[in-house]
């Protein structure tokens, strides 16, 4: 943890404080600040870090030697009343404390902090602000990180083509038949992933969280792949790729409008950061969507437009969403994000996904991006 460097981020707000509170593991973005994820932890603590001098931890007595060594002091408390009376104290002078919270729940990624214990910090007298520029710090990559990405994407390609190879050997292949040769690559390119990816086809890639089973490609058909992978603890990139077997020129024309929506987002990004602006994660995601709409493809828009990526797959960072959400966070230089418009059709669904990093010069696209279904 760069103390100096979160320290002059609050004095650049204008916070007293940042104060990461959890029960237990209700709250995976402290745990995650606090690289606390693999413990155990079923009690309440706190840990408020000040704009100056020493952050200081509070925990329960019994869980007091299952955390590491943080910067700063430590305090325990044993019964609620307990806690409540060391919690003011650690927090005595300060006003202006950020929490992982958002105003009106505009952000359910960032609301992480229950109603009551902001009801608690309000009684004790402080103004309560949202902790997302602080958390900036943590979603932005290195070069590190990004080198593992690049490698994860070079797994996802191969798998992707080992489907595509797969089903031209295979033309009666299941959906789960494709889903496990893909699964056999990414496991061998040394690749973990939560879930296994995804082949739909037809009318089943017009359901984006489609679960592939025993369904075969019939000819006039779409192929919809969805694969997302990490290597062991680095981050993760994620790709769709659309295939058919002879598939209809309606689904070719609409995977050409989520093309010209994907490649609009694109240039956005770049000509924002030429002008030297930092755009808002919601003016992607209405600006991507506004081509659809033109096009008269609206109401068969099911999702935002992109997602963060981190060490998740659809990390806590900032999205490209004015439609689930409205994300205001600015995309700055060090974020990694996909840029994935689809349409979801009665008969079929389309969808491009590229992953995007932003450097400080613009966004370099690190993955392939594909014009075309591709014939089988």
């Amino acid at each position: 943890m760069d103390l100096a460097r979160l320290q002059a981020a609050l004095r650049e707000e204008g916070l007293d404080g940042w104060l990461l509170f959890s029960f237990g593991r209700s709250n995976a973005l402290t745990l995650e600040v606090l690289a606390l994820v693999h413990l155990h932890l079923t009690r309440r603590f706190a840990y408020f870090l000040p704009r100056e001098g020493e952050p200081a931890l509070l925990c329960h007595a019994i869980e007091e030697s299952l955390f590491p060594p943080l910067p700063g002091g430590r305090r325990t408390y044993h019964s609620w009343q307990g806690f409540v009376e060391e919690l003011a104290r650690m927090l005595r002078g300060a006003r202006r404390v950020a929490v992982e919270y958002v105003p009106g729940g505009m952000i359910p990624y960032l609301s992480r902090v229950d109603g009551g214990t902001l009801d608690l910090l309000r009684g004790l007298g402080l103004e309560l602000a949202s902790s997302w520029p602080l958390l900036l710090l943590f979603q932005t990559w290195d070069e590190e990180r990004l080198r593992s990405h690049l490698r994860a994407v070079r797994g996802l390609v191969a798998a992707k083509e080992r489907a595509l190879a797969y089903l031209r050997e295979n033309p009666r292949a299941t959906e789960g038949e494709v889903q496990r040769a893909m699964a056999e690559v990414l496991a061998a390119s040394g690749l973990v992933f939560d879930h296994p990816p995804m082949a739909a086809f037809g009318r089943n890639a017009a359901n984006p969280h489609h679960a592939p089973g025993e369904k075969r490609l019939e000819e006039g058909e779409v192929v919809l792949l969805d694969l997302w992978a990490k290597e062991p603890g680095g981050v993760y990139a994620d790709l769709t790729w659309m295939a058919g077997l002879r598939a209809p020129e309606a689904a070719h024309r609409a995977f050409r409008a989520v093309v010209r929506a994907r490649d609009e987002a694109l240039r956005f990004l770049a000509e924002a950061y030429r002008e030297g602006r930092r755009p808002k994660g919601y003016e992607v995601d209405r600006l991507a969507r506004g081509v659809l709409e033109a096009e008269g493809y609206g109401a068969f828009v099911r999702h935002r437009t992109g997602h963060h990526l981190g060490e998740e797959v659809h990390g806590s960072g900032p999205h490209l969403d004015d439609l689930e959400t409205h994300d205001f966070r600015p995309l700055v230089p060090g974020l990694a994000f996909t840029v994935e418009p689809g349409l979801y059709l009665e008969a079929f669904g389309v969808r491009t996904e590229v992953d995007v990093y932003l450097r400080p010069e613009g966004p370099e696209v690190t993955t392939p991006q594909q014009q075309g279904i591709t014939p089988l």
